[in-house]
């Protein structure tokens, strides 16, 4: 049996006439009753049955791709979801959240179908994947990664100079034997942090070019980390941090790795920062549950949420523009894991 307007509207409990309104883009309805009806229309089946509304249907809605490990890795992905919903709501759009697996890549059926006006992708996707997304026309704006590939519009943490910055107020404290933990194969954002590290040390001449990549070896830990992290294995950290002789202080890719880290240490019979001292990223709720608390980068996790969704806006609007890159700026928080 074909869906009308009206089963529409009683599933709603309006008039046919605010259904008719919403579905022909025309004023008389509130922009929060407008998504409400184009939502139950598209459930019911009614956008698809009837196709000439899918232009005024793709308006109102954008796409939200990450890939579902992220859906683990703590709250700062949570944080920045939530501000771009919000975001988006101010604008007159609903998210449509979708989850994919890297290596099995799916074009979503909302993707597919262009019932989406544009897509942010949070987080990592292989240039393949971005390439196959942007092939099909929607506008595409990625959140906390770049692609080196192909141009797109980008809204980053400016990662180097928040490790930079990091790593030179720890040397300013006085330590010279400095380790970087942190995965990086794991994320974009992890390989900008060890850069930002690494140009700290040589900068402020803790080490020197032909000795660095040495130096680095000798304090640092550098790979298979990500995955005992995520999982919250902290035997595993045990056996990472026990293959070499402990730095003076840690400066960890994230929050969750100081988190992880300082555990791992203390089940190991150390005391932070008396023993060893450990520094984070990114500032989230973890940093106060952490004892010690945790010194860290803040960054601004709403803000990217509210920067990508007015970006995608733009670039809805118009399509022709030279793709950008914004670095978003950030700060220290100096908490009691540092020893000062």
């Amino acid at each position: 049996m074909k869906v009308t307007m009206k089963d529409i509207a009683n599933k709603l409990g309006i008039s046919i006439n605010a259904v008719s309104i919403a579905l022909n883009d025309k004023p008389g309805v509130s922009d929060e009753m407008r998504l409400e009806i184009l939502k139950m229309a598209d459930k019911m089946g009614y956008i698809n049955q009837k196709r000439q509304y899918l232009s005024v249907y793709s308006k109102s809605n954008i796409c939200i791709l990450m890939q579902s490990y992220y859906a683990d890795t703590g709250h700062f992905y949570s944080i920045v979801l939530r501000s771009i919903v919000e975001q988006a709501k101010v604008f007159g759009y609903f998210s449509i959240l979708n989850y994919f697996e890297e290596g099995h890549f799916v074009v979503p059926e909302c993707i597919e179908e262009r019932k989406v006006a544009g897509i942010l992708v949070v987080g990592k996707i292989s240039d393949s994947n971005l390439l196959l997304l942007k092939n099909i026309g929607v506008p595409v704006v990625l959140v906390d990664f770049t692609s080196l590939c192909t141009p797109c519009d980008c809204v980053l943490t400016h990662n180097k100079q928040g490790s930079y910055m990091m790593t030179t107020h720890v040397i300013n404290k006085g330590y010279q034997r400095i380790g970087f933990f942190g995965d990086l194969d794991y994320s974009f954002s992890f390989e900008d942090r060890f850069i930002g590290f690494k140009q700290s040390l040589l900068k402020n001449n803790i080490v020197s070019y032909s000795k660095v990549d040495e130096y680095i070896q000798k304090y640092s830990f550098l790979q298979g980390i990500e995955e005992y992290v995520l999982t919250n294995q902290i035997d595993k950290i045990i056996e990472i941090l026990n293959t070499k002789k402990l730095p003076e202080v840690l400066v960890c890719a994230n929050d969750s790795n100081a988190f992880a880290v300082i555990t791992a240490l203390k089940d190991m019979g150390l005391k932070v920062p008396k023993d060893i001292s450990v520094v984070g990223f990114d500032d989230t709720p973890l940093c106060v549950k952490s004892v010690p608390q945790i010194t860290t980068v803040q960054v601004q996790k709403e803000l990217m949420g509210e920067v990508a969704v007015s970006n995608l806006i733009d670039r809805i609007h118009r399509k022709d523009n030279i793709p950008m890159t914004q670095l978003l700026s950030v700060k220290i928080v100096e908490r009691t894991s540092l020893k000062i």
